[in-house]
């Protein structure tokens, strides 16, 4: 690892082994991946072979995006579980307004698969599942002991000045907007809606805060996420297009291109299942 502040990586592995429970840390603007803060394992959730069987594009989707949108909401641990039936404990990582990622501590059985989704998943998912417990019935001190971790990464990273921050309250809204909407077909006028300014000043604070006008930063949040996409999945050009806002493949290949000086396959080919360390 490039870095490992206070020696986060070492704890974390520690807790692991007294709990011999799975601790997961996703960051939602790629910036601890970029720099390799943590281990391989320690940023994805294939390192469980409960998760890895069967694993999809619906996984990138519930445990990055869902979780994310849910944990900027609610600000406080809870469990999830997600579209396979696999329950965690989530808890937001969080300083002030501007939220980084999420941990993930635990796994557990939780109800099965969403209905109609079982014909998706290989035979070995169902019989790694039956492996697993059910969640604690109380749940209080592991909420909290997730807090207790959340709380102590954030704070470990900022002492080392290793969170990129927004310059105030409403660069953080913008860019929370942009990370729950960029599938969507916003506009900037969706954007000003949000924040009760006009279009134009709306258009002014974008760049002031970010540099670029909403156009481009809309497009980087989208190519953002088709990274995550193309990295952590073997989901097509197209439906990943369809996931991050772009009108279809080659319009994600175009910007994407752009934006990044490759083209999506050279990112995917370099990303995808790195090797573990």
């Amino acid at each position: 690892m490039d870095d490992d502040p206070g020696g986060l990586e070492a704890a974390l592995s520690a807790l692991e082994a007294e709990l011999a429970l799975p601790v997961t840390v996703i960051d939602n603007a790629f910036f601890l991946n970029r720099r390799n803060i943590f281990e391989y394992d320690r940023r994805s959730h294939r390192k469980n072979p409960v998760c890895e069987a069967g694993f999809c594009e619906r996984c990138v989707r519930h445990c990055r995006y869902a979780m994310n949108s849910r944990c900027a909401r609610e600000r406080r641990p809870f469990l999830a579980v997600c579209w396979k039936g696999i329950a965690q404990i989530v808890a937001p990582l969080r300083h002030g307004n501007i939220h980084y990622g999420m941990l993930y501590l635990g796994l557990w059985k939780g109800a099965g698969p969403e209905p109609g989704t079982e014909a998706e998943l290989p035979p070995e998912f169902f019989r790694l599942r039956d492996t697993l417990s059910a969640p604690p019935e109380e749940l209080g001190g592991m909420l909290a002991l997730a807090q207790l971790c959340a709380d102590g990464i954030v704070m470990k990273l900022l002492k080392a000045r290793l969170l990129d921050t927004v310059p105030d309250e409403r660069g953080a809204r913008i860019a929370a907007f942009l990370r729950e909407h960029c599938s969507e077909p916003i506009g900037l006028g969706d954007l000003a809606d949000e924040l009760g300014l006009s279009r134009s000043r709306t258009s002014l604070v974008v760049r002031e805060l970010f540099g670029e006008s909403f156009s481009r930063r809309l497009q980087a949040e989208r190519v953002e996420r088709a990274r995550h996409f193309l990295a952590g999945s073997t989901a097509t050009l197209r439906r990943i297009a369809a996931e991050c806002g772009f009108s279809d493949e080659f319009h994600l290949s175009r910007v994407f291109k752009q934006h990044t000086g490759e083209t999506p396959s050279e990112f995917r080919k370099r990303h995808l299942d790195p090797p573990k360390s």
